[in-house]
């Protein structure tokens, strides 16, 4: 198997950890060359430096500045990406089901079995964050535990575990929280976040060997959809509400499972 891809639960991946830890180490590049830069030119002015040693010592010491703030920023930012998420308690019978399906999956693919947290959305949706938290986090809404069958929300929550496993949690979380800094979110899907989500897809079938399951939760995400935008950035969602030309882009995904041959299954 080649580097530029990784077999996860049986299935061969393309493997876009490597892509994104190139797109972290960019956008915090920037972020460090124009916290540095913006120090030491605050300071020079500040001080009145004059003269080439004095100069070279106030840009060295915002360059330093500028790495200390921007590690700051990277280690604590994305933690706080969810926090204006409407976390509420699930009933007991929710969280006994969500906790026995985490379970069965654990057990069965080999990991450990992550934390979830429940959002009081009424849409059908879910993704994979830090939330501050060591360890990442499954988010499910309420809307998913309401309108899903067990079988669907099997296949949710196996395709966020893949993420998980694929290690693009903290890497994602990094690259959206600095995209809103620097206001880069757009209105429009990249290719590279359609095919992560083409790909996360597809390894929750890997788990469920039905792809119905997972085609069929495309589907309710996409008619259950009632909120224009959430306090997330819309590509960490399953169904990344508030971007354009989304019903196209969940049917062709819905489409490409249902159409794609499967001989694979979790090992």
């Amino acid at each position: 198997m080649s580097s530029d891809t990784v077999q996860v639960w049986g299935y061969v991946a393309p493997n876009v950890r490597a892509a994104r830890i190139r797109q972290v180490i960019a956008r915090v590049g920037v972020a460090f060359a124009v916290s540095g830069v913006g120090v030491a030119l605050v300071l020079t002015l500040a001080l009145g430096v004059t003269g080439v040693l004095p100069v070279l010592v106030t840009v060295v010491l915002g360059l330093v500045i500028g790495a200390i703030v921007t590690t700051v920023m990277t280690i604590v930012g994305p933690g706080r990406l969810g926090r204006r998420l409407p976390l509420v308690e699930p009933e007991e019978r929710d969280r006994k089901r969500v906790d026995s399906l985490l379970s069965g999956l654990g057990f069965q693919l080999g990991i450990p079995v992550s934390s979830v947290a429940v959002v009081a959305y009424p849409m059908v949706n879910g993704a994979a964050l830090t939330l501050g938290r060591r360890e990442p986090v499954v988010v499910i809404t309420t809307g998913a535990l309401r309108e899903l069958e067990t079988i669907e929300l099997e296949a949710l929550l196996a395709r966020e575990l893949g993420e998980l496993r694929l290690g693009l949690v903290g890497l994602n979380s990094i690259v959206a929280y600095w995209d809103s800094v620097f206001h880069r979110a757009s209105r429009r899907l990249s290719d590279w976040q359609r095919e992560e989500s083409v790909l996360l897809d597809r390894l929750g079938v890997s788990v469920t060997r039905y792809p119905p399951a997972m085609a069929s939760v495309l589907e309710k995400a996409r008619t259950s959809r009632s909120m224009r935008t959430t306090s997330l950035p819309a590509w960490l969602w399953l169904c990344p509400v508030g971007v354009e030309d989304l019903d196209e882009d969940l049917q062709l995904r819905e489409q490409l499972l249902l159409d794609e041959v499967w001989t694979i299954g979790a090992s």
